[in-house]
């Protein structure tokens, strides 16, 4: 496996595109192009960013020999992209280095190089309470990879269940922020009575890793996947189909190619049941969909999160250790690392028909006053919803940064 994950590697610098020159001074020093690429971009991309690639997309090769050569004369334990990472922040010399991941660990350990450098980090997706191999939560990890608490000058998570959880490793000071990606999109009111959505987190490359069970066995991703989608679509469906009501599938995917995949993928779960797949033709246009729907039903989805954060009626199936008995999944639950019960008024950890249907009766029958109620008590815990990023414009501003 390790001979495979370093061929991968030499692959990717091989086809990088390559810089001869230095980079630039800049005032602020933005990490990972890939993941500030994802519903970040623009709105602090000025003349004065730096937007550093630690994916080996490009490379500036000077600095990344010196890097090889300091991890060879100076046996030096540090990963070499970490050394090279450090060697582009000596020539960029930026105030202000902000991450838009809260488990890109690498970062943080930045901050013990760069003591006079100001370091922000951003919460990027939910996270999830999964002790063991499958996906194991970033605050665990973080908490056995690090002896003491690291420090982050400026950290802005979704809700205070997560600052919570997170000043258990972090020293810093903490913000509520929301999703950034959300934020950046009006929100309106929808009246939509008859649909019903499920959001869908196909990935076509799934069934090439292995998920541990916890009797000790592994399971392809396909199959595990397609297990819990099984069980919580014939149930939606069931729900649809009593009410009168239209199954919705939000596709993942937008590129025609891998949507038609995605299609069929359900089309064949389904069998031949009614349902509107719908027409999805960029990235980011599952935000849209808020403004057209009203209801949703979700498996351990950050958008699910979202939409509630925006008063979108959001049914949360947290079923896949129940299906599937993943390794480590006992704790993950709704909401964490809040801690809330494993079955509440929206959200179950059962496969089962009674305890689906439950969920889906609360958020249809549930009046939007009394909503409002559940709403502040359940969700604002985790997840806010600050339109345009107002407060979080205003607080990097208070910083020291300058924004489009």
């Amino acid at each position: 496996m390790h001979i495979i994950l370093l061929f991968k590697r030499i692959l990717k610098i091989f086809l990088s595109k390559k810089k001869i020159t230095l980079p630039k001074e800049k005032r602020l020093f933005i990490y990972d192009a890939n993941t500030y690429r994802t519903g970040y971009k623009n709105f602090l991309t000025t003349d004065e960013t730096f937007v550093f690639d630690v994916r080996y997309e490009s490379i500036y090769v000077i600095l990344y020999i010196k890097a090889i050569l300091i991890k060879l004369f100076f046996f030096s334990n540090q990963k070499i992209i970490q050394l090279y990472t450090i060697e582009i922040i000596k020539v960029v010399n930026p105030q202000f280095l902000i991450c838009f991941s809260h488990y890109s660990f690498a970062f943080w350990e930045l901050k013990k190089h760069f003591k006079n450098k100001i370091f922000i980090m951003c919460q990027h997706t939910i996270a999830l309470g999964y002790n063991g191999e499958y996906h194991p939560n970033p605050i665990l990890l973080a908490k056995k990879k690090f002896k003491e608490k690291k420090k982050i000058d400026h950290i802005f998570l979704w809700g205070e269940a997560m600052i919570n959880g997170y000043k258990e490793c972090l020293d810093g000071k903490f913000y509520t922020c929301g999703s950034i990606k959300n934020n950046f999109n009006k929100n309106k009111n929808i009246e939509n009575e008859k649909d019903l959505v499920f959001m869908s987190q196909y990935f076509d490359k799934e069934d090439h890793i292995k998920i541990p069970i916890e009797d000790g066995t592994y399971i392809s991703r396909y199959e595990f996947k397609l297990r819990e989608r099984k069980e919580a679509l014939n149930f939606l469906y069931q729900y649809c189909f009593n009410k009168n009501l239209n199954l919705v599938i939000a596709p993942r995917s937008f590129n025609k190619k891998d949507l038609n995949s995605e299609r069929n993928y359900y089309e064949n779960i389904l069998n031949g049941c009614q349902f509107k797949f719908l027409d999805r033709t960029k990235e980011f246009q599952i935000y849209d969909y808020f403004n057209k729907y009203k209801y949703y039903a979700v498996i351990d989805c950050s958008t699910g999160y979202e939409a509630l954060a925006r008063g979108k009626k959001v049914a949360h199936l947290n079923i896949v250790y129940d299906v599937s008995r993943v390794s480590g999944g006992q704790g993950n639950r709704y909401g964490w690392p809040g801690q809330f019960d494993l079955k509440g008024p929206f959200w179950t950890n059962e496969a089962s028909k009674e305890e689906i249907f439950r969920c889906l009766d609360f958020i249809f029958k549930t009046s939007e006053k009394d909503w409002h109620d559940i709403k502040q008590k359940y969700v604002d815990p985790i997840i806010i919803y600050d339109e345009e990023n107002f407060n979080f414009k205003n607080n990097l501003k208070k910083i020291g940064l300058k924004l489009n």
